[in-house]
């Protein structure tokens, strides 16, 4: 993927130093039209989608803002307390020890002066009480002591002669003499220092409170804007491959629409259905599958132009939304470009796998919603699949018709499987060699009341995609048994098993439980699988086989031939029997290739020891054909067709005018239906 077209993390250095968290959270995400934008920008929406539906931004921009004020409080208060409460503190503190200090040096002075205080009339005293007083450099020279008379004269002074430097903390005391006030002591002292100290922590404090507010204010509110872009991101992205989703896809619609009635315009959109996703899932598991839509959304991307629109609706369904271009050629050349680039080969972990796409097209009429015209796509998707896989149609209202049917189907469907109202039919498989039946192939039928039969590659398809296949499977191995049980031994049953109902966890159970109840011996059932389940030798699908060959069971690949690398399957497992796919078969006569390769598969299995099917043999020419080349077995209309389970014994199995015994065995019910994957 170019750099360009690669998946942006919003909540990156570039996005957390957008500024305003509401704002640049919104920026993140492609929201804000703020002027042109850069070639780079430009490709990004191009290929994730517009953004975030805007009411969704609203209601999440006035939860945001009340959040926002209350941070920048909150971080204003940390910071004012940092910056005031501890130089407050020194202060306060300093103060309060000099006070006190203060007070004791007084009180103590106007004691001892109270001692000399006969010196204070007498001739030549007061020079006693000045050493009493201490000298001038006393406390630093901060300190200035006096001794007053009662009526506030200075008798004797102390301390520097120069005034002292505000602000000051006096404090005073009474001299006594014969229990009488004679005199008072003055003493006043400088804070100076300390205020020039407190104001030194408050400048330090002051700076810290600053950056305490910095980290306070901006690191919530930035960690803010970076959850805000990653929502922002999340409400308007597919997580798994960076693409629009389906809100921000339907909201991009709505717009183009609006565009288009105003402006007389048109809009294209293209849904995209993967072909065989499930398979995927089914059998190679669900890391793969996401690794198929990455690679997927990246194919995508490189087949847009500049102002088309993709998006990823869930599971394998892409969207594109069309502009700007001639109607319906543009679409159309875009569908066959798009088919193009996911034509090639996918590598999943080794395995190389191709697989195709369904696109349908609607066109959009003037009026016409949204909704409407994502259902007229959407029909018209289903009708590419039904008709031709890996191509694309344009809706036709005739589609409508179509598309009501296939439910109509489905749910009548539904009703036969609780109502039973199946049947197993059976075809002969013939031993070329002896001419003798060797067993019969096990055939689900329905009889659609109302409608008549309906082909098994269509309603069986229908009950793969909604896990009916998973009680109707069941009900078909346990008649296919219990019907086999009353054959002569050792007559063979074939059963098909559908991928789903192979990955079904209790699949062996099942067969087990099934040939228990039945009484048939397990070497008499065979199990015939598809290239499909094989798509990658997982440790699940090898235990699955060895655990049903120890059971006695034989193991068929069927359809061979019409896969990739069925030698590369052969290989890893030893199948008892290999089906050639009808096509060769039905060919052969003038196909010198299919003629090849008829020859080729019976060497191979004569190599490898496994016995070869050949399907869809319908003339006596073809069967002798086979029989000189070498095959084992065959089966098709030239033998016997599909038929009920009396027919069957009448034509193949009771000597001539015998009559078949009535039908006494006992198959248990469908059970429940379960959905796919349980």
């Amino acid at each position: 993927m170019p750099p360009s077209l690669a998946p942006s993390d919003p909540t990156g250095p570039a996005a957390a130093a957008a500024g305003d968290a509401r704002g640049a959270g919104l920026a993140a995400a492609g929201l804000m039209e703020a002027g042109p934008e850069p070639a780079a920008s430009a490709r990004r929406r191009r290929f994730f989608g517009l953004g975030v539906p805007r009411q969704r931004t609203d209601r999440l921009n006035r939860h945001v803002t009340p959040l926002i004020t209350l941070i920048s409080l909150l971080a204003a208060a940390a910071a004012l307390a940092l910056a005031i409460v501890p130089p407050a503190s020194y202060f306060l503190a300093g103060l309060s020890h000099a006070q006190g200090a203060l007070e004791g040096r007084t009180g103590r002075l106007a004691l001892e002066i109270s001692r000399l205080s006969w010196r204070l009339y007498e001739p030549g005293g007061l020079q006693g009480l000045q050493l009493a007083l201490g000298s001038p450099e006393i406390e630093g020279g901060l300190e200035q002591r006096r001794i007053l008379t009662p009526d506030g004269r200075v008798l004797v002074r102390s301390g520097p002669p120069e005034a002292l430097q505000g602000p000051l903390l006096t404090r005073r005391a009474l001299v006594y003499g014969d229990a009488q006030a004679m005199a008072e002591v003055e003493v006043t002292r400088s804070i100076r220092g300390l205020v020039q100290e407190t104001v030194l922590i408050g400048l330090l404090c002051g700076g810290l409170g600053l950056i305490c507010w910095l980290l306070l204010r901006l690191l919530p509110v930035r960690l803010l804007d970076q959850a805000l872009s990653r929502a922002a991101y999340l409400a308007a992205h597919d997580t798994l491959t960076g693409l629009s989703n389906r809100a921000a896809f339907q909201e991009k619609l709505a717009e183009e629409l609006l565009r288009a009635n105003r402006d007389g315009g048109g809009v294209a959109l293209l849904c995209l259905d993967l072909d065989r996703f499930k398979e995927v899932n089914d059998t190679l598991g669900h890391g793969a599958g996401d690794a198929l839509l990455r690679e997927t959304a990246r194919r995508l991307g490189q087949g847009l132009r500049a102002n088309d629109s993709l998006a990823r609706l869930g599971g394998d369904e892409f969207a594109i939304i069309q502009t700007s271009a001639p109607q319906p050629e543009g679409a159309a050349s875009l569908a066959e470009r798009l088919l193009g680039l996911l034509a090639p080969p996918y590598d999943l972990n080794g395995t190389q796998l191709t697989l195709g796409v369904s696109i349908g097209i609607a066109l959009s009429k003037a009026g016409q919603t949204p909704a409407e015209l994502i259902h007229d796509a959407d029909v018209a998707t289903v009708q590419a699949k039904q008709d031709s896989r890996g191509s694309f149609h344009f809706f036709a209202p005739e589609m409508n018709a179509r598309l009501q049917e296939r439910r109509a189907l489905e749910q009548d469907l539904r009703r036969a499987v609780a109502r039973e109202q199946f049947r197993v039919d059976y075809q002969p498989l013939m031993d070329l060699r002896s001419g003798r039946i060797a067993g019969a192939e096990a055939l689900l039928r329905w009889h659609r009341p109302g409608h008549g039969p309906v082909p098994p590659d269509i309603f069986i398809a229908i009950a793969e995609e909604t896990g009916l296949i998973l009680p109707l499977g069941a009900w078909v191995l346990t008649a296919a048994c219990h019907q086999a049980a009353r054959w002569p031994a050792p007559l063979v049953v074939a059963v098909n098993v559908s991928p789903i109902q192979f990955r079904h966890g209790d699949f062996c159970d099942t067969v087990e439980a099934v040939l228990r109840a039945s009484g048939l011996a397990p070497e008499r059932l065979e199990l015939e699988i598809t290239e499909s389940l094989l798509l990658q030798d997982t440790e699940a699908v090898l235990a699955t086989l060895a655990r049903l060959r120890a059971l006695g069971v034989r193991i068929a690949m069927d359809d061979f031939g019409a896969g990739h690398t069925s030698l590369a399957y052969l290989r890893r497992f030893a199948f008892d029997k290999i089906k050639i796919d009808r096509s060769f078969v039905q060919g052969m006569e003038e196909d010198a290739n299919a003629l090849a390769i008829i020859r080729s598969v019976v060497q191979l299995s004569r190599t490898l020891n496994i016995r070869a099917n050949a399907e869809g043999v319908e003339t006596p020419e073809q069967a002798e054909i086979l029989r000189q080349e070498g095959y084992a077995e065959a089966q098709g209309y030239h033998f016997g067709r599909p038929v009920p389970p009396e027919q069957f014994a009448a034509l193949h199995l009771l000597p001539p005018g015998s009559h078949p015994p009535p039908p006494g065995h006992h198959v248990p019910p469908l059970a429940p239906a379960r959905a796919a994957g349980e």
